[in-house]
């Protein structure tokens, strides 16, 4: 099992988020194979996967995203599938599942989606994807140590609330026995 595999099963969320940095990886690495060979490795003996097998799957992400035009931004077909997924997910959780948990993240998460769409340079379809791009842009904030305002902080505190009711909803429905 992959990273990536287990981190799918364990936080849909936190799955795409890292495929999302995987890509900018990639790109970053100028899909050089020695580096990414390098990260495969490393990561396998960090988490106790198998190197051939992480190195496979990066290779393959690299591929796709050649092929698929994606060198300089964007994301592939296997990245955008589980946001799809989510976001209609995320309309069975307030519709027919009628998840009131789910209901009141969501809603709480509303002021800082609001600020987050009118920042946003292009049209987001969906507030599962801009949940995404605002998790994202968070998690570069923090990687680069920038500061965070204490009002930004409480509204990712909020989209953090939210992923986690989406991935527990993702377990539930898709993982339950």
């Amino acid at each position: 099992m992959t990273l990536s595999e287990k981190k799918k099963k364990e936080h849909i969320v936190e799955y795409i988020l890292f495929l999302w940095q995987i890509e900018d990886l990639i790109r970053a690495s100028s899909f050089t194979p020695e580096i990414l060979e390098r990260w495969a490795e490393e990561t396998a003996e960090r988490e106790g996967t198998n190197p051939e097998e992480e190195e496979d799957w990066i290779v393959s992400i690299a591929k796709e995203m050649r092929s698929q035009g994606k060198e300089e931004s964007g994301h592939v077909s296997t990245v955008n599938e589980p946001v799809i997924e989510l976001a209609h997910l995320h309309e069975m959780l307030l519709g027919p599942l009628e998840d009131l948990r789910y209901k009141d993240a969501f809603e709480a998460s509303n002021t800082m989606l609001q600020d987050l769409a009118a920042k946003q340079k292009e049209d987001v379809n969906h507030p599962v994807e801009q949940l995404l791009i605002g998790l994202y842009g968070w998690m570069l904030l923090r990687m680069r140590k920038q500061a965070i305002s204490p009002e930004s902080e409480s509204g990712f505190v909020a989209l953090r609330n939210w992923a986690n009711e989406l991935a527990k909803g993702h377990l539930r429905v898709y993982y339950s026995t």
